[in-house]
């Protein structure tokens, strides 16, 4: 059960990790492509070194071959005058110096070879962090996208949300006011009742009562007692 809970432990700190890595994604990526380009320009600052220390040896082998050179005269002239053990020295002496001159030979040839590979390593570095950087500029520019069209739509959706409430608050309004006019009426129908002008009018309506009789009526009335005998 431990083993599972510590599990458990060590894989949500992963996605949460993993969360906070994809939350700074372009401000990562930012920083790798600036470490890449201190390490290209270390690169280039280690070009430059081999390249000035390979001109140094060159120059030493350039001085040595010299120096054989001046030395062979110099048996050949001893030669010349008869001095064999002086020529043998310098022979000697020429054999030693060509040793030196092979080694430093090799040494620029050992240069040669890693400065030609630590510029074909600089000129790939150079070319994907073109690309690189090109890539990087599309990713922003769909992220600036992504979140302007987020931007609309949370307006647009917040404008909905704001719409509904507001057709809710509407409907609420004309409830209460349909509610207040019905609560009117009726206080108005009992204040009627209390009041029996209510009865009255029901009774108005039926067309009964002393007031509402017809003109035809009161007229028939008076004929009537014209016409009856007096006693």
């Amino acid at each position: 059960m431990l083993s599972k809970i510590m599990t458990a432990l060590r894989g949500k700190a992963n996605e949460t990790g993993q969360a906070v890595v994809d939350s700074q994604a372009l401000r990562i990526l930012d920083q790798e492509i600036r470490d890449s380009e201190n390490h290209l320009k270390q690169s280039k600052t280690e070009l430059a070194r081999l390249m000035g220390q390979r001109q140094l040896n060159s120059n030493k082998a350039d001085t040595l071959e010299g120096k054989i050179s001046e030395l062979e005269q110099s048996a050949e002239a001893a030669l010349d005058k008869g001095e064999e053990a002086l020529a043998v020295e310098v022979a000697e002496r020429m054999v030693t110096m060509q040793g030196e001159l092979e080694a430093e030979r090799n040494i620029v040839s050992e240069y040669d070879t890693s400065i030609e590979n630590l510029r074909g390593a600089i000129r790939n570095t150079e070319n994907q962090l073109r690309q690189l950087k090109q890539q990087v500029s599309v990713v922003k520019a769909t992220e600036s996208a992504q979140k302007a069209q987020s931007a609309v739509a949370a307006r647009h959706s917040g404008q909905n949300s704001a719409m509904g409430s507001a057709m809710e608050s509407l409907e609420r309004i004309r409830e209460r006011q349909q509610l207040n006019s019905a609560q009117m009426q009726a206080a108005e129908q009992m204040a009627a009742e209390e009041s029996g002008s209510s009865l009255d009018a029901r009774l108005k309506a039926a067309g009964i009562g002393a007031n509402e009789r017809k003109a035809e009526d009161v007229l028939a009335r008076l004929k009537a007692k014209k016409n009856t005998p007096q006693a």
